[in-house]
């Protein structure tokens, strides 16, 4: 049974890695940050760039269109091809399920991962990473929870805030992919991520300012001011929402399929 599961998802890696799409999204992630970042000319360093550019322009917006693009609309494809009866009656619902929120979660994640980084090194090419008397260290170090890390760590300070965001992002994928199973439009899949982020922002929004970790943008957030204190807090509980989220969109796909195949 382990060994059709690592068949199924081998599958669905080879049809989500091959092809232009994944390469594709990858540098369109990395114009994203590279576009936004031109409002941001006067900038001192790359830790200032890396941390404005997201916090303060629609780049988090267009990440997530960006990584629906590799692989949330499969099940919509599937649908199309008139391929998904033939793939549910071979390996079952729930492996097909299972295997889709894998790989839509781990290439989100990467696009957005391997995107950002080679933007900051592109950016290493004309700044400095951190400048000596870096406005981003001076503003941010005593009011985020990894600000410890600056400036003798920045690269693994930028490294938490990217991994947060690929997180992010995934997630919205995977929802995506769950309500894919209503629509069943391709093109109209690609807008869902940025749909979701307003959805959740306004569900929060007066509850949030009691409790800002149920914000979405502070639950992800590790570059400017945190909800918390505690890293491992925040690290911990920003996994804990992906994993609810991943697991809700599981069982969102599993009931809609069943109803319609079973």
């Amino acid at each position: 049974m382990r060994r059709d599961m690592k068949n199924i998802i081998k599958t669905d890696f080879k049809r989500a890695l091959k092809g232009a799409k994944f390469p594709l999204a990858i540098i369109l992630m990395f114009f994203v940050w590279e576009f936004n970042s031109k409002r941001f000319a006067d900038s001192q360093d790359v830790l200032y760039l890396f941390v404005h550019v997201w916090g303060r322009s629609i780049t988090p917006l267009l990440a997530m269109i960006v990584t629906s693009t590799v692989y949330v609309t499969s099940y919509c494809e599937d649908t199309e091809n008139h391929f998904l009866r033939c793939s549910i009656q071979r390996v079952g619902i729930r492996k097909y399920v299972i295997s889709k929120i894998i790989v839509v979660f781990c290439t989100s994640f990467l696009v957005v991962i391997l995107g950002s980084i080679i933007f900051v090194i592109w950016q290493c090419h004309e700044l400095p990473l951190v400048s000596s008397d870096s406005i981003t260290v001076e503003n941010f170090k005593s009011e985020s929870c990894f600000g410890w890390l600056l400036p003798e760590n920045t690269e693994l300070y930028m490294g938490v805030q990217i991994f947060l965001d690929g997180l992010y992002c995934a997630s919205m994928s995977v929802l995506s992919l769950a309500l894919s199973t209503f629509v069943r439009d391709s093109y109209a899949v690609y807008a869902f991520p940025f749909l979701l982020n307003y959805f959740f922002i306004f569900l929060f929004s007066r509850i949030a300012v009691k409790y800002p970790m149920l914000y979405m943008e502070e639950i992800y957030n590790s570059a400017t001011k945190t909800y918390t204190d505690d890293p491992v807090l925040l690290i911990a509980y920003a996994l804990f929402v992906t994993v609810v989220f991943c697991g809700i969109s599981g069982m969102i796909m599993l009931k809609k399929i069943e109803g319609e195949y079973r």
